[in-house]
């Protein structure tokens, strides 16, 4: 293995290598993040015995390995950042206003997809609200969640967290859901069991095709590593997949403002909500 602190990129290895992760996962990198590619990525250059970024993009692009690559290049180059209950609002929003309106005119039956899940606070954050509300048992709940990073979706199915993952939740909440183990907190079966995870890519046309329509989806603080081209594809394939009605959440600082003009914005006072 090399032993470096860091290996330098040049400019033209920064431009293509951005390139590669723009198209394979819609994500930007703009010159000045050249810094974070390298300080991310020496480490698997190391480890694959590769002395410059030349090396490593064309492994990227011809060796047989080179789908297996890409997919611990997208697991390096992710932001995941995430805890229990966080953004609450836009969840009750679903569960206390929505989901009972939808519920008056006949529904029984829900899918919600969480479309950049991280480690999995969010999906089953929802699913802890749901039983909350005392809703399951009543009707149909799917929770279907997603994330392109491998690594995430693994410690997602585990379900075993740490106490930074509880930021702001109530130990009561923590004490019914959880079973404390040293340093650990292991999710209870019984809302482990409710989310279905899977690896998928926002940017690629499939991402969807194991969901199938859905009513309710959750991708928060992703468009924002988006240019306006991937945003637009991105909101799309949602779009398409939400049933009539159908309600789309974003990170407080996002905004489907000049990239999709066929939703209806519904603000209900402690945040936003996209309505098919």
């Amino acid at each position: 293995m090399i032993i470096s602190s860091t290996i330098k990129m040049k400019d033209e290895e920064f431009a293509e290598l951005a390139d590669i992760i723009y198209k394979n996962a819609g994500i930007t990198f703009t010159i000045n993040k050249k810094y974070l590619l390298e300080n991310r990525l020496t480490k698997r250059l190391s480890e694959l015995n590769f002395s410059s970024y030349k090396d490593y993009i064309y492994y990227l692009k011809y060796d047989v390995k080179r789908r297996e690559e890409m997919k611990v290049l997208m697991n390096l180059v992710t932001i995941n950042e995430t805890y229990f209950l966080r953004e609450r609002a836009q969840m009750d929003h679903m569960i206390k206003k929505v989901i009972p309106e939808l519920v008056s005119k006949g529904k029984r039956s829900f899918k919600i997809w969480s479309a950049a899940c991280s480690s999995g606070e969010e999906p089953y954050s929802i699913a802890i609200l749901l039983n909350e509300e005392g809703l399951y048992g009543k009707y149909n709940f799917d929770i279907y969640a997603t994330d392109i990073n491998t690594e995430v979706i693994s410690i997602a199915e585990k379900g075993i967290y740490r106490s930074v993952s509880f930021r702001g939740v109530t130990p009561s909440i923590i004490e019914k859901y959880f079973v404390k183990n040293g340093l650990d907190f292991q999710l209870k079966p019984e809302i482990k069991s409710k989310v279905k995870f899977f690896q998928a890519n926002l940017m690629e046309s499939l991402a969807s095709s194991k969901i199938g329509m859905t009513d309710f989806i959750f991708c928060r603080n992703v468009l924002i590593y988006f240019d306006v081209e991937a945003k637009k594809k991105v909101v799309d394939m949602f779009y398409k997949t939400l049933q009539i009605g159908g309600q789309l959440y974003l990170g407080h600082s996002e905004t489907l403002s000049k990239i999709d003009d066929r939703f209806k914005m519904v603000n209900f006072g402690s945040g936003i909500a996209y309505v098919k």
